[in-house]
């Protein structure tokens, strides 16, 4: 049973070295890669570059946007919470509880 309750965990843990594996391999590729003899119309390597930077630029806007829509939900939840606690106790005052205040 302890393996099904770890197993989201195990998942999106070894997703996230993968996508960082395919970041930190792609960008080398580039990096060594760039100044290549190119051999002109349908250069191979060429083509791999232009693949790894495709790559590299998905990645970083799903990146980008999943870290955003965190931020944001994580925001929107706060703020429910505030009005929630805000609008529970908006009735609650002296007069309502019926109070006495003596002298």
């Amino acid at each position: 049973m302890k393996f099904f309750r770890n197993h989201r965990h195990n998942v999106s843990m070894l997703l996230a070295i993968f996508v960082a594996l395919t970041l930190l391999s792609s960008s080398f590729f580039v990096l060594t890669r760039f100044s290549h003899d190119c051999t002109g119309q349908g250069c191979i390597v060429c083509t791999e570059i232009k693949t790894c930077i495709r790559t590299l630029h998905l990645l970083t806007q799903a990146l980008g946007s999943g870290a955003i829509l965190t931020f944001a939900v994580i925001f929107v939840k706060n703020q429910l919470r505030t009005y929630e606690a805000g609008r529970l106790s908006a009735g609650t005052s002296l007069v309502g509880l019926k109070v006495r205040l003596n002298r």
